[in-house]
């Protein structure tokens, strides 16, 4: 089971970047509020290859920006927070899948074009997760993470790019302290306006993360007790932002590549290659919103070697639709489907799992 625990930590091992993300999928404005309910329907709830559940679950959510203007020095402070919580039906013994993040930052104009930025970033997770070997003892593990994360960003203009550096220090907790980890992370992000309507992004990023006691393996995948595990890792994204259709149908698309190489400092025994394709779509109408992603990804392990005897891989699809629909000034209807499809040659790593929501929004 550890080996298996591990591997679910090491999904969760880039939650700041999660984080990133969800900041930017923010549905209000500064000085907005949101709150969701709704209920829905997961097949697989535990992500499992031998002992799938499935589950109704209740679902809550809030999202909110406060922000304040100091006009006589150019300075801008923001709060963002938002809390999603699923509830499962299905038995007592599923846990809720729990998720927040909280944003406080400070930004102030610099000079002609650019604008620096510090601030606070604080993450929880709570998910469930199958542990089952043996389908007659079934057995499911619960993570429980959080991580503050204190950053700085610098925003501005070079030649016809916009860019951003940002650096950020963090640390990982989780219920078993071998299992935390300090971590600091940095990025530059290029931003070329093409035309009008086009934009072409470039990312590279990447991080070293420290365990804080957590032995390393070898090559084998024999622990070493007297050497605690480091990993590095260093990445790019490009992408091309696309805006077309009309004035009563607007539409954005954005189709990218990420890349992400990450090492283990020691033995090698973690070493693994991240290859993944991605397309987002968004469009809109007077009083209805919709939004398509889609993505695939290939996960490579340079040394471990899975039960075929090949080196360990895996490939996962994953894909989610929403559509939101206005009712009035302050209520919406949405809906929400999900779909996640993973194979890998290694037992007990591969699983389908799918989910539908309906749910009203006040905002």
């Amino acid at each position: 089971m550890r080996g298996k625990l591990f591997i679910v930590i090491g999904l969760l091992g880039g939650a700041h970047l999660a984080g990133d993300d969800a900041k930017e999928d923010f549905k209000v404005g500064a000085g907005d509020w949101s709150a969701s309910t709704g209920f829905g329907y997961k097949e697989n709830v535990l992500l499992s290859e031998i002992a799938p559940i499935d589950s109704g679950f209740n679902y809550l959510s809030f999202e909110g920006i406060a922000q304040k203007e100091f006009i006589e020095t150019g300075a801008q402070w923001t709060t963002m927070a938002l809390v999603e919580n699923r509830h499962y039906l299905e038995g007592s013994d599923l846990p809720d899948e729990t998720f927040g993040l909280v944003v406080s930052e400070y930004s102030r104009f610099l000079g002609i074009d650019g604008t620096l930025k510090g601030g606070i970033q604080y993450l929880y997770f709570n998910q469930a997760f199958d542990a089952t070997f043996d389908i007659l003892d079934p057995n499911q593990i619960t993570i429980t993470a959080q991580e503050p994360r204190l950053y700085m960003e610098w925003e501005s203009f070079f030649w016809q790019f916009e860019y951003t550096a940002s650096m950020g220090v963090s640390r990982m907790y989780f219920q078993d302290a071998s299992d935390d980890y300090e971590m600091l992370d940095w990025e530059l992000e290029l931003d070329y306006a093409i035309d009008d309507f086009t934009n072409w992004l470039f990312t590279v990023n990447g991080f070293a993360r420290d365990y804080t006691d957590r032995p390393t393996r070898d090559a084998e995948g024999f622990r070493v007790d007297s050497i605690i595990l480091g990993t590095d890792q260093i990445g790019f994204e490009t992408a091309v932002e696309h805006g077309f259709g009309s004035e009563s149908l607007p539409l954005l698309a954005e189709i990218g590549i990420d890349y992400e190489e990450r090492r283990d400092r020691h033995f090698g025994f973690y070493d693994r290659d991240r290859l993944k394709y991605f397309l987002e779509v968004r469009a809109g109408g007077e009083k209805w919103r919709l939004r398509l992603d889609v993505g695939y990804s290939e996960r490579d392990y340079l040394t471990q070697i899975a039960e075929n005897d090949a080196g360990r891989e895996s490939q996962e699809w994953v894909a989610s639709l929403e559509w939101e629909r206005d009712l009035s000034q302050k209520w919406a209807f949405f809906a929400r489907g999900e779909t996640d499809s993973s194979e890998s040659n290694e037992t007990f790593f591969s699983y389908d799992a799918n989910s539908l929501m309906l749910g009203i929004r006040l905002k």
